[in-house]
């Protein structure tokens, strides 16, 4: 890549970070309603976000190391998740003594739901688009999946 194209990239890359901090704020206040309407806390919902990676689900102790709480707190937490139908417990394959915690159906879709929200890409803005612009976006995003695919963690 010579120093024309690295410095457009650069400039690319600056335009298309601003803008899309531009984007986010203007779809905060619809954002928020699923936020408010949530009956979960922080702590409750990071759990549940972190079971929705965990396909085999994970242990009680597992999630108190890995959110930073005591092994008592992780428990009110996991009861309380339970009482609402977002998680089950169920024994571990391997060792009948263990009980692994998994989400729910309605715990996934309360995850997605909340972390689906995304106003800008619903069809009312995208609607409004030339048909050109809703090429080039399609295409754009279907090249930024596709490196987020081939390496997640990059």
């Amino acid at each position: 890549m010579d120093i024309d194209q690295q410095a457009e990239r650069e400039a690319l890359l600056d335009e298309l970070i601003r803008v899309q901090d531009e984007l986010e704020n203007s779809f905060v206040p619809e954002m928020l309603e699923p936020m408010l309407s949530l009956n979960l806390t922080m702590q409750q919902f990071k759990v549940l976000a972190i079971l929705m990676t965990e396909p085999d689900g994970s242990t009680v102790q597992a999630l108190a190391k890995t959110v930073g709480v005591a092994l008592a707190t992780m428990s009110g937490i996991v009861d309380r998740l339970e009482s609402h139908g977002m998680i089950e417990r169920t024994p571990d394959p391997k060792d009948q003594r263990v009980r692994r915690v998994r989400a729910t159906p309605a715990g996934r879709q309360t995850v997605q739901r909340l972390l689906a929200v995304r106003p800008e890409l619903s069809r009312t803005p995208l609607n409004r688009l030339a048909i050109e612009d809703l090429r080039a976006l399609t295409q754009g995003i279907r090249a930024l999946l596709r490196v987020m695919q081939e390496n997640p963690a990059g």
